[in-house]
């Protein structure tokens, strides 16, 4: 009890001293001015930043926004070094990535609706730039696979007239997009069923284009449908158009395919003609090469190879050479070939066995034997060697 009276006096002491000290005059203590708005912009921005990397895309969206707001209004008072504009694009290309994600998100999640909706959230900003912190085609790139995720997610949502429509938009930022126009044109043979639409959205496009991509793929589409005639129609509009590499390979390839060899190689003379490409010509004069050996023409396949060689360095086709002048015993080419072929690959059994036989054949025994001893033991080419190797000794 005494404790507690110890006590009740403590308290009283401490509340007469506080009414002591409220007795005294009043001491005026102002309050901090409220953030500006470029204070609070930044506050926002700061706010959207950390909720971005927490994956929390709408609140993200909404902070951002919010910070957008601010700077909106700091921008009538704000000085130049405050960069309001800059400050702008930033919180708006924030915002578009905000949305690009969430739309990600919910594609992952089957929510293609809710994704698409993001998605054109996203678009509309994008568009709505005036790049000052990117290059306009930076946000034409951006555009450009935005609306590719929009077509795929409506693929998805097995909405196929929408996704054309994004693909559509795709083309305008990626004119002549061989891969989209092959994609326009299966959503419309396969999963429309509409193989006479398909054509004409292909034929609409490279008419309208004057594309010679799009021009490829619609003869490409005719040619796997079997109609050459239409397809040889459009592959010839489309080296009209482009008179290029591309233009002339793919055509030749066409005139393959349907065995006109001597058409094929009309136009792999033009490919030969347009270009300096070490490796692109190498390849033509092959396939030369082999439509002069179906058309019955040993001597232009063997020229053909012989200037394939002079492109690139093949032990297959030195080989072929090589064993081409062997047949007509010519054995100074027989050793020019088969050393061409032995440079190219040093462990080339064959090679070693025709130019030993060719140095046999010009009584060179020393070289011969050198050739024909290191093969001897060759699983298929070591009897061979042997025989001539006994005819040295």
């Amino acid at each position: 009890m005494k404790n507690r009276q110890c006590l009740l006096l403590t308290l009283m002491a401490i509340l007469l001293l506080i009414a002591a000290c409220s007795s005294n005059k009043s001491v005026t203590v102002e309050a901090p001015p409220p953030p500006s708005p470029l204070q609070l912009a930044h506050a926002y921005a700061d706010s959207g930043a950390t909720a971005f990397t927490a994956e929390d895309y709408l609140s993200a969206i909404k902070y951002f926004s919010k910070s957008r707001e601010y700077y909106e209004e700091a921008a009538p008072t704000a000085s130049p070094t405050d960069s309001i504009e800059v400050n702008i694009e930033r919180i708006d290309l924030n915002i578009a990535l905000s949305y690009v994600n969430q739309g990600n998100e919910d594609a992952s999640l089957g929510f293609y609706d809710d994704a698409l909706t993001a998605y054109q959230n996203a678009a509309n900003i994008y568009k709505s730039l005036k790049p000052l912190t990117i290059t306009p085609a930076e946000r034409d790139d951006y555009l450009a696979k935005l609306y590719r995720n929009m077509a795929i997610t409506a693929q998805n949502a097995k909405k196929f007239e929408q996704a054309l429509l994004y693909y559509d938009m795709v083309l305008t930022y990626e004119p002549g997009n061989e891969e989209i126009l092959n994609i326009q044109y299966h959503i419309l043979k396969d999963d429309i069923k509409d193989q006479a639409r398909a054509y004409k959205v292909l034929k609409d496009y490279a008419e309208a284009s004057q594309d010679y991509q799009a021009y490829l793929i619609l003869a490409a589409a005719y040619k796997d449908s079997g109609d050459n005639a239409t397809a040889e129609q459009y592959y010839l509009k489309a080296m009209e158009l482009g008179n290029n590499p591309d233009v002339y390979a793919r055509v030749a390839d066409f005139y393959r395919e349907i065995k006109n060899y001597t058409k094929s190689n009309e136009i792999l003379t033009k490919l030969i003609a347009s270009t300096t490409d070490k490796s692109t010509l190498a390849l033509a004069y092959r396939v030369l090469a082999d439509n002069y050996a179906k058309l019955g023409n040993t001597a232009k396949r063997i020229e053909a190879y012989d200037n394939s060689l002079k492109y690139e360095e093949s032990a297959e086709i030195a080989l072929i050479l090589a064993d081409h002048w062997n047949k007509q015993k010519n054995w100074d080419k027989v050793i020019t070939y088969a050393t061409k072929a032995i440079n190219a690959n040093p462990s080339n059994a064959a090679a070693y066995l025709l130019r030993g036989n060719a140095y046999y054949m010009k009584k060179n025994y020393a070289a011969a034997k050198a050739d024909l001893q290191r093969i001897q033991n060759d699983p298929t080419y070591g009897k061979s060697a042997s025989d001539i190797l006994k005819k040295i000794k």
